[in-house]
This record gives structure tokens, C-alpha cells and sequence, in this order.
């Protein structure tokens, strides 16, 4: 979608000589420099901020896969991710970024799953059975109650406002 809009944008604006000016901005971007250059940043346009200078300290940890077709790729990407949580953050609380709500929802559910084969099936709850049963009798989306029943949240742009700031509470007090 971000193509055609700036694609759209480039010929109107080639079309009426009108220059316009493309500002972007991401929470997290290996590839700054590149989009900076698709969008034609003149010298001096970008402001790429290195994680050291974040609020809450991160640690970044890439991995490539193979693959040409997103939903395969993106399915095969969930073992090594589970994996990454056990390895790099086991009692911490971690955020998976994806592209689509409805790919927030299946990563999430094969995340459950992977967690289903341990020993502990629940191992990211982080709250007691009454607490928990609480919490989630005031989610309204159905897939969030069900992946929080298991200590995976969701937080997507179709959540209610309820559900969101329930689930932004849980990540802040873990």
C-alpha cells in the first residue's frame, strides 16, 4: 500500500510540477538510509535514532529466512521466534512485530502451540488464576481472550480502546 501511495504522489506531483514532500516515521527500521533514498530525502533528511538512545534499553536480534511467498515465510519464522523468547527473554516480556492483524493473531496462536509441546504450557502467564479470570472477563475481542489465557497478547489498530490499554497495562508490569 505504502508503494502506490508514494508512487501515486511521485506521478501527480511530476504531473503538475508541484514538489511534495514525503515525511516518514517507524518505531523500529534496519533500512533507513534505503527507504530515505526511495522516498528521495535530499542529504541531510534522515534522523535515524540507534536503539542505545531509547527510554527502555533493547536488544536487537535479526535473523534472515528463505522464502518467496509471505505466508509460508512468515509461518516458518514462528519456531525460531519461540525459540528466541527462550533463549533471550524467557521471564521478560517480549514484542513480536508483524505485518497484518491477521498475522498478529496466527503468530500468536503458533506461539501457543510451540508453548503446548513444553513442559509448562502456560509459561508466559504472569498473573494468579483469579486475576487472570478477571482480566479477561473484560476483553471483548474473543482471539485476545483466548491467546491472554495463555500470557500472549495482541495489540493491533482493530482493538478497542478496553482491550488495548489492558493489554499495554499487562507488557508495562511484567
Amino acid at each position: 500500500l505504502l508503494e502506490v501511495i508514494v508512487s501515486r504522489m511521485r506521478y501527480i506531483s511530476a504531473q503538475t510540477e508541484s514538489p511534495v514532500r514525503f515525511v516518514g516515521m517507524s518505531t523500529a527500521i534496519a533500512n533507513a538510509q534505503d527507504v530515505a533514498d526511495w522516498l528521495g530525502a535530499k542529504e541531510g533528511g534522515v534522523f535515524n535514532f540507534h536503539p542505545s538512545v531509547r527510554p527502555v534499553p533493547m536488544q536487537v536480534h535479526i535473523q534472515g529466512y528463505e522464502g518467496q511467498h509471505y505466508c509460508p515465510r512468515m509461518a516458518i519464522m514462528n519456531k525460531p521466534t519461540y525459540a528466541a523468547i527462550q533463549d533471550y527473554s524467557k521471564e521478560k516480556p517480549v514484542i513480536v512485530f508483524v505485518s497484518s492483524r491477521r498475522q498478529t493473531r496466527l503468530t500468536a496462536l503458533d506461539l501457543i502451540q510451540l508453548g503446548a509441546q513444553s513442559d509448562n504450557p502456560r509459561q508466559f502467564v504472569r498473573a494468579d488464576e483469579e486475576e487472570l479470570g478477571d482480566l479477561l472477563a473484560r476483553i471483548k475481542d474473543p482471539n485476545l481472550r483466548h491467546t491472554l489465557s495463555f500470557g500472549i497478547g495482541l495489540h493491533h489498530a482493530g482493538l478497542c480502546e478496553g482491550d488495548r490499554s489492558i493489554v499495554e497495562n499487562l507488557f508495562e508490569q511484567c
